[in-house]
C-alpha cells in the first residue's frame, strides 16, 4: 500500500508531468523515427541521405558491382599526414585555433612564442620554410582534403549528378609529402595540441574521424551487413543507439525528479507525519528509492516500443531473425546503472543537506562527463553516461567489454551504498535507532543456520 501511495503521490506530481515532458522531447528529437526511416531505405523507398548512417541503410544487403559502398574510418598514414598538417597551416596563418574543451567551441589565439612553436612543427613536417608556408601554391594539398574545401582551386573542386563535392577518395595529396614517418608526425600532433589545449583538431582521434574516411571495399560492406544481421540480429544496433540518446538524458534530469520529491515532503510538513508514524525507515527508504525508480525507467521502456514494433513486422515480412529481447536487456545493463547512480546520490544527498545541493552536484559530474568522454567507444571505469552514437560499430562494445562490466556493477554497488547511507542520515534525523537487526536475521539468518547445521552432521 506504501509503495502504491508513493508510485501515485509521484506520478501525480506537476514535476513528473514536466520529467515525463522532456523525455518525449529529447527522444522525439534525437531517436524518433530512425528505425523507420533504416527499414525503407533498406527497401529502397528513401534516398541514402535519410538513412541516419548517411550511406545507405545498415539493413540493405551490399549488391555487386554497386558504385558505392559508404564510408568507413580507416587509419591510412598518407591520408592522416595530409588533411592534419592541411588545417594546422590554417590555423597557423590566421592564429585562430579551434578547440572544443568542453563541446563548445572556443577559439584560441597563441602568443608569438607560441606560434613560433608550431611554425617548427609546420616546418618539420613539410620541410618548408617561413616564407614558402606563407606563399604555398593553391594546389599544394587536394581541393578535398577530408572535412576541408578549397574552393580557391577553381576547376579541381567538381559536383556530382546531386550537386554534392566529387571526392576523390585515392587523391590523398598533390604536392605535399611529408618529410616525417608517421610515428614522428603523431608525436608533432600531440605537441601541437598541447600548446593549443585539449579539444583542439589534432588528437589522434580527431584526425582519424575527419581525415580518416576510406570507401569501403564490396567485402568489407558485406562483412558490416552480416554483423548486423546475425552477431547483433539487428536489433541490437537500434537498442545500442537509442541507449545511447537516453543515457544523457537519465544522468541528469532524474536528480530534479528526486530532490523535488524530497523537499516537498518538507515544504508541506508531510516529514512530521511520516517520523511520528511506525514505519521502519529501511522499508520506506527502499519504497521511495524503487518508486522513483520505476517511475523514471518505465516510460524509457515504453519509448522502446517504437523502434522494436517496426523491427518485429520488418522481421516478419523478411524472413530475418531479430532479438526480441535486445532493448531490454540493454536498457537492463546499460541504463539502469547510471539513473540509479543518480537517483540514490541525489536522495542521499537532500536527505543530508535539506537543500537542492544534489542538482549542482549532479550537473557539474553530467557536465565534465559529457566533455571528456568520446560519442562511441570511450568508456572507463568512472564514465556515468556510456556513449554509442553508432548503428553499427558491435566491436567497440566488444572490445571495452570487461571494463563496461566492471563501470555498470561499480555503479550498481555504489548506487547501494547511497541507499544505505540515506537509510542511516533519514533514521537519526527521525530520533530513532537503525532498526536493521530484524533484516539481518531475516536475509542473512537463514544462511547461517543453514552454515552451522552443515558442520553439526
Amino acid at each position: 500500500m506504501l509503495f502504491i501511495k508513493e508510485s501515485k503521490k509521484l506520478c501525480c506530481s506537476f514535476v513528473y508531468i514536466l520529467f515525463l515532458c522532456i523525455l518525449l522531447f529529447n527522444w522525439h528529437k534525437n531517436f524518433y523515427g530512425v528505425t523507420k526511416k533504416e527499414i525503407s531505405a533498406s527497401k529502397g523507398n528513401v534516398s541514402s541521405v535519410d538513412s541516419q548512417m548517411m550511406n545507405g541503410s545498415i539493413l540493405q544487403k551490399p549488391e555487386k558491382n554497386a558504385e558505392s559502398y559508404g564510408m568507413k574510418n580507416k587509419e591510412i598514414p598518407e591520408k592522416i599526414m595530409c588533411g592534419g598538417t592541411d588545417i594546422l597551416i590554417i590555423e597557423y596563418l590566421r592564429n585562430s585555433y579551434a578547440t572544443y574543451p568542453f563541446t563548445y567551441y572556443k577559439e584560441i589565439i597563441l602568443s608569438e612564442k607560441e606560434q613560433s612553436k608550431i611554425l617548427a612543427i609546420i616546418s618539420e613536417i613539410t620541410g618548408l620554410t617561413e616564407e614558402q608556408i606563407n606563399n604555398l601554391p593553391d594546389n599544394y594539398f587536394p581541393a578535398v582534403n577530408g572535412n576541408i574545401i578549397h574552393y580557391k582551386y577553381g576547376n579541381d573542386v567538381s559536383q556530382n549528378e546531386n550537386g554534392k563535392i566529387a571526392v576523390d577518395m585515392e587523391d590523398y595529396t598533390k604536392h605535399f609529402v611529408s618529410q616525417v614517418s608517421y610515428e614522428r608526425f603523431k608525436e608533432l600532433m600531440a605537441e601541437a595540441e598541447h600548446i593549443i589545449g585539449k579539444g583542439s583538431n589534432y588528437s589522434m582521434e580527431s584526425l582519424l574521424q575527419y581525415y580518416g574516411l576510406s570507401e569501403m571495399t564490396y567485402d568489407e560492406a558485406v562483412e558490416e551487413y552480416n554483423k548486423t544481421i546475425y552477431d547483433d540480429r539487428v536489433s541490437g544496433a537500434f537498442a545500442r543507439l537509442f541507449c545511447d540518446y537516453m543515457s544523457r538524458f537519465l544522468g541528469l534530469y532524474p536528480v530534479f525528479l528526486v530532490v523535488v520529491f524530497w523537499l516537498k515532503d518538507r515544504r508541506n510538513h508531510v516529514n512530521e507525519l511520516i517520523d511520528c508514524k511506525r514505519i521502519n525507515t529501511v522499508k520506506f527508504i527502499m519504497i521511495r528509492f524503487s518508486a522513483l525508480l520505476i517511475a523514471v525507467m518505465l516510460p524509457v521502456i515504453l519509448l522502446s516500443f517504437e523502434s522494436l514494433i517496426p523491427l518485429l513486422k520488418y522481421s516478419a515480412d523478411t524472413g530475418i531473425a531479430i532479438d526480441m529481447f535486445a532493448f531490454i536487456k540493454y536498457i537492463l545493463w546499460w541504463l539502469l546503472p547510471t539513473a540509479m547512480i543518480v537517483i540514490s546520490s541525489g536522495m542521499f544527498l537532500t536527505i543530508l543537506t535539506s537543500v537542492p545541493l544534489a542538482i549542482l552536484v549532479q550537473f557539474i559530474w553530467w557536465f565534465v562527463d559529457s566533455s571528456v568522454t568520446g560519442l562511441s567507444g570511450d568508456t572507463n571505469i568512472t564514465t556515468l553516461m556510456i556513449r554509442h552514437n553508432l548503428l553499427n560499430g558491435l566491436e567497440l562494445i566488444h572490445q571495452d567489454f570487461v571494463i563496461i562490466c566492471l563501470n555498470r556493477c561499480l555503479f550498481v554497488f555504489i548506487s547501494l551504498i547511497f541507499v544505505w547511507l540515506s537509510v542511516i542520515i533519514y533514521n537519526r534525523k527521525r530520533g530513532g535507532r537503525l532498526e536493521y537487526g530484524y533484516f539481518m536475521q531475516k536475509y542473512f539468518g537463514i544462511f547461517k543456520n543453514r552454515f552451522l547445521a552443515y558442520f553439526q552432521k
